[in-house]
């Protein structure tokens, strides 16, 4: 269990050349006796320093923190192989996972601050929009075309929220996609904080916002998060064909589908595995199915829990009154599938998913999650591009 974020974990878990190598790299702490170093030596020299140097090394101690772990390993990974730089060497240095990560932090700090975008963008749970129905061309990467999209966005905001009047974009390749994180400036508010005294500040500040757009030119897939009405995420995708893709194209109110569930309906259906994926095994463990109608609602069938042994779909057919509710009048709305992966760190590991009928999906950008998504496309639950 990975703990709580706390100072003294890092400092107890980093080695103490590494530690120094860190603080000297930023000239603090020139005078710390570290022949005799203690954890809470450090970390009381540490709290002694002006209150902007403290907090810009607890701000780079949580980022580590924050990608100790192999999900965040193999971020760092991506983020490194986008910008042509094979960190594995640097990463089978250290004794734990934050020691990893401080290395790159110190060796490659562009890619430590790349890498924390992404695990960031991998970890927003809600408003996330899928459509996979964008024009197959590679984005357009120009500093003219970025300017036309952040022109855009910030002009739309302001018109329907009077907020986003500041705003940039900044843009990173990952694999096969490309991410465009976009901030801009939100309400003004009130903020009480104290400024390295111990005297109360008020002032007006603007915290940023974000839009973060994934795109795959290769299969015309957009991943857009936005908080918002599905009208704004509308337009916002409009724009990104518009300034990114240079494309006129009209896109349906309503994204296409991007799962096919109907199909799981079917007791027959069996992915389609190859050896390249590392998947052991996938196995449906859930289905809500929906129908229509003001007398109708929602039933979820769902395995026992730790069950390997199971017939899901002999259990729909025992539990639903085909008279009243035939299997193929139902919607299927929701569905929970595990993956059981051959490999793993100290056994295989099991990853356990959702899709939904309204284009939710919770996998990652990552290796496993990816390698997920290739059989999907393959057994045709992910659609792809529709025409």
């Amino acid at each position: 269990m990975k703990l709580e974020y706390n100072p003294r974990n890092i400092l107890r878990v980093v080695s103490a050349p590494l530690l120094q190598e860190y603080f000297d790299q930023r000239r603090l702490l020139m005078d710390f006796d570290w022949d005799t170093f203690s954890v809470e030596s450090l970390y009381t020299a540490w709290m002694a320093l002006p209150a902007a140097e403290r907090q810009a090394v607890s701000v780079d101690f949580q980022n580590a923190f924050a990608l100790a772990s192999k999900h965040g390993i193999k971020t760092i990974i991506d983020a490194g192989r986008s910008m042509g730089v094979d960190l594995l060497p640097t990463l089978g240095q250290g004794r734990a996972s934050v020691e990893k990560v401080f290395r790159v932090l110190l060796d490659q700090p562009e890619i430590f601050r790349i890498a924390t975008y992404f695990v960031w963008a991998d970890n927003l749970k809600r408003y996330w929009y899928r459509r996979h129905d964008l024009p197959q061309v590679p984005p357009n990467l120009s500093p003219e075309a970025r300017e036309e999209l952040r022109l855009a966005i910030s002009a739309r905001y302001m018109r329907d929220e009077g907020r986003g009047e500041f705003c940039e974009i900044e843009v990173y390749p990952r694999g096969d996609a490309h991410y465009f994180m976009v901030y801009l400036a939100d309400h003004p508010s009130a903020v009480v904080c104290f400024e390295s005294s111990n005297q109360l500040k008020r002032s007006l500040q603007q915290r940023a916002f974000d839009v973060v757009f994934r795109f795959e030119g290769a299969s015309g897939s957009l991943e857009l998060h936005a908080e918002g009405s599905g009208e704004l995420r509308q337009g916002l995708a409009e724009m990104f064909v518009r300034c990114i893709l240079r494309q006129v194209v009209a896109l349906d109110m309503a994204p296409r589908p991007v799962f096919a569930l109907e199909l799981l309906k079917d007791p027959g259906f069996g992915f389609k595995i190859e050896p390249s994926d590392g998947i052991k095994s996938m196995r449906v463990r859930s289905i809500r199915l929906g129908a229509d109608g003001s007398d109708g609602g929602r039933i979820t069938f769902t395995a026992p829990p730790r069950s390997k042994d199971y017939r899901l779909h002999r259990f729909i057919d025992r539990g639903l009154n085909a008279t009243n509710y035939p299997l193929a009048d139902l919607k299927v709305e929701h569905v929970t599938i595990q993956a059981q992966m051959l490999q793993g760190n100290p056994r295989p590991a099991s990853f356990t998913f959702n899709l939904t009928s309204n284009n939710s999906c919770n996998l990652k950008d990552t290796p496993e999650h990816n390698k997920i998504r290739e059989c999907l496309k393959r057994s045709e639950i992910i659609c792809g591009r529709l025409r």
